[in-house]
């Protein structure tokens, strides 16, 4: 195990409850995984030091990066509360081959969910050993996403310390940090802009047989690829898009190194409606019973 990585698990008092959930999720399917810390809270297992409003996303997020570099690490996997695993992690991935294409590329973060299971590439194509990574282009909007990511601290704390000075407390929340952050008019320095990169799940996935794996989901969502243009041409643009909105959850899964729901369980404070709808229509609703009691 490398000394310089580790696991930052981000959360709050509300979701203290999802945060065990989560870190027992990642300790089930990671197996062999980094240190882990949690900030956002006190008196908890592992926690960092909370010195800051806990409303402030970005300044407690700040000073655990900080604490975590007084402590030798160089990198993490900077993990919301509301994004466990779901299903087994490759450490092999997680642990060697992404730290090192991160070193390799000189890299401010590398996502964990990238092009392909309908996903768009966002910029170019990169190569590190045997592996292909999406470099996205210094101009598009989502360069800096929430979704889990490995991150080079030091770049981190940089990208935290220009948003902080540039926006007023009320905004120095998650979003703020992806879409502020993003923002291709934002004066951050050329290794900032030009240093996120995606990997490509299909490459690295955590179980053998990738697709064949994936051939009954990739089936569900060939029939609601029809279904949506039916929809549309029948019906209209707007009955495409009300249908979207309930048909969304079997387009978000994504599987990798890290396996994960796009978008995480919980939305504005609430389950996820396309989580609820993916368990159900893949027949695994009873995950929903293992869930703490924050998000129901």
């Amino acid at each position: 195990m490398r000394d310089d990585l580790c696991i930052l698990i981000s959360t709050c008092d509300r979701y203290r409850d999802l945060a065990d959930f989560t870190r027992a999720q990642i300790e089930s399917k990671w197996p062999v995984h980094p240190p882990i810390f949690v900030c956002g809270i006190r008196n908890v297992q592992d926690g960092l030091e909370l010195r800051d409003d806990p409303a402030n996303w970005m300044q407690v997020t700040r000073s655990a990066c900080m604490d975590l570099r007084t402590k030798g690490f160089q990198k993490a996997y900077l993990i919301l509360e509301d994004h466990p695993p779901f299903g087994p992690c490759h450490s092999g991935h997680l642990n060697d081959t992404l730290p090192r294409a991160m070193e390799h590329f000189n890299a401010t973060c590398m996502a964990l969910s990238g092009p392909g299971q309908h996903r768009k590439q966002h910029g170019s194509p990169k190569n590190f050993a045997r592996y292909t990574f999406d470099h996205i282009h210094p101009d598009a909007l989502w360069k800096f996403p929430l979704h889990p990511a490995l991150w080079n601290l030091d770049r981190l704390i940089a990208l935290l310390d220009w948003l902080i000075e540039t926006l007023p407390v009320t905004e120095q929340n998650p979003w703020a940090f992806e879409r502020k952050g993003g923002d291709p008019k934002a004066a951050l320095t050329p290794e900032l802009k030009e240093g996120s990169y995606r990997v490509i799940g299909s490459q690295m996935p955590s179980r053998p047989f990738f697709w064949l794996r994936r051939m009954p989901l990739a089936l569900l969502q060939f029939v609601v690829d029809v279904a949506r243009f039916l929809i549309r041409i029948i019906l209209g643009d707007e009955a495409r898009r009300l249908a979207d909105e309930k048909l969304w959850g079997i387009y978000c899964p994504y599987d990798g190194p890290y396996p994960l729901f796009w978008s995480g369980i919980m939305r504005k404070g609430r389950l996820s409606e396309d989580l609820v709808f993916w368990l159900a229509i893949t027949g695994r609703s009873r995950f929903l019973e293992s869930l703490p009691p924050s998000c129901k």
